[in-house]
């Protein structure tokens, strides 16, 4: 009786802690995203003229921009092809990893913190639950490279359930540096093109080469099946 007792109090003590942390996490989500003093991007023309007016620290703050991104509720894709207009192709792809990867450990460290596995079991539904044992059984970097190169994969979501399943930081982090190279490269020659560099037609291949290629080889090469086990 009395073990039942402290089992029971244990678990109540970690909803109480999950509570405080969540209702927490909502009050920052609430204030940055109703503050008027945060940047709310509705364009890619927003970002690059509001990263360029800070000058010399333009890229140190179009990284921070990034990582705080998941909490700002805006598209990616404005930074993702802002950075080649902004730093030229070639810094535009470190920038954006950069900021990429920082992204991703914010939601990594979001989907860990207590109660995270015992929410996505209860509201993650069937694709949560399936992303939830594909990430957790072996060959995790390999399963992670897939998801962030496929791009039918949404890429918070999927940083937030390697959270909650736990998977080891360095694998993670690794995979997803890996796996964000090849959009990386494909946006900013794209974005470069666009504003006026050369090589439209190259720029486009690239990107149906980046995208199209892992997302055949992903349908027609049997890995997804994995995924339904």
């Amino acid at each position: 009786m009395v073990e039942n007792f402290f089992r029971s109090c244990r678990r109540h003590l970690e909803m109480l802690r999950f509570s405080v942390l969540a209702l927490l996490l909502l009050w920052v989500i609430w204030q940055l995203h109703s503050s008027p003093y945060i940047f709310h991007p509705a364009s890619v023309d927003d970002v690059r003229r509001w990263v360029a007016s800070y000058g010399s620290l333009g890229p140190l703050v179009y990284v921070a921009l990034y990582a705080v991104r998941p909490l700002l509720f805006f598209p990616g894709i404005f930074l993702n092809l802002s950075a080649g207009i902004l730093f030229g192709p070639m810094l535009g792809i470190v920038y954006l990893l950069c900021g990429g990867l920082s992204s991703a450990l914010l939601c990594y460290a979001l989907g860990s913190l207590g109660g995270g596995r015992r929410l996505l079991d209860r509201y993650g539904g069937c694709w949560g639950e399936r992303l939830t044992n594909y990430l957790s059984g072996s060959g995790g970097f390999v399963k992670m490279l897939w998801l962030r190169t496929v791009p039918i994969f949404p890429y918070d979501p999927v940083s937030i359930i390697a959270g909650c399943c736990k998977m080891n930081l360095q694998l993670y982090a690794a995979a997803t540096l890996l796996g964000m190279l090849p959009g990386a490269i494909a946006y900013n020659l794209l974005a470069d093109a666009v504003s006026g560099g050369s090589g439209l037609y190259v720029s486009a291949a690239v990107v149906v080469i980046a995208f199209g290629l892992p997302l055949a080889w992903w349908a027609w090469g049997g890995e997804h099946k994995k995924l339904k086990e």
